[in-house]
């Protein structure tokens, strides 16, 4: 009997693929993408990475404690996804307009 199970291995690649697209972003793009940020989004760019890692270790918390699929839970899940577009978004725009330009 296995113990391993279609879902599991979904959620394996779908996080080996993401720290594949993570590991090949070019250190000169990370450089740069702060201070773009900030002289484009104002003082919500400092505010974001701060909300972002509140809602993470909430959600690491919940998720621990077994949580996840209370209406807290679900939440703090649904939170993460828009922080989540929200990053991403800024960094398509941040390679679209800036960092493909130089």
């Amino acid at each position: 009997m296995s113990l391993i199970s279609p879902n599991d291995v979904v959620a394996a690649s779908l996080a080996a693929a993401g720290a594949c697209a993570a590991l090949s972003i070019p250190a000169d793009f990370l450089r740069r993408f702060p201070l773009w940020a900030f002289k484009t989004y104002g003082r919500g760019a400092i505010l974001l990475p701060l909300l972002a890692l509140m809602v993470v270790m909430l959600l690491t918390r919940i998720a621990m404690a077994g949580q996840i699929n209370s209406d807290g839970g679900l939440a703090l899940v649904a939170a993460a996804a828009f922080l989540g577009l929200v990053l991403a978004s800024a960094l398509l725009r941040f390679w679209f307009s800036d960092y493909r330009k130089s």
